[in-house]
């Protein structure tokens, strides 16, 4: 009786370990990240390369949706 409630534990475990990484990936997945609103940022002259095209995209895709 106690190899049997020691498989039944371990399948609950496999279960519950399965449901919580299907959950990881799925907040994963549909996380679009963080937006900064560039508009009402203070002007930090450290941004580095990425940071400016990513300001300026952003920019450039609010000014077309207008």
């Amino acid at each position: 009786m106690d190899t049997f409630n020691k498989r039944q534990r371990e399948k609950n475990k496999k279960i519950k370990k399965k449901q919580k990484a299907e959950k990881k990936e799925e907040r994963r997945s549909s996380e679009g990240g963080l937006e900064i609103d560039w508009a009402s940022a203070p002007e930090n002259l450290t941004l580095s390369q990425d940071e400016l095209s990513e300001m300026e995209k952003q920019k450039s895709q609010k000014s077309s949706n207008k």
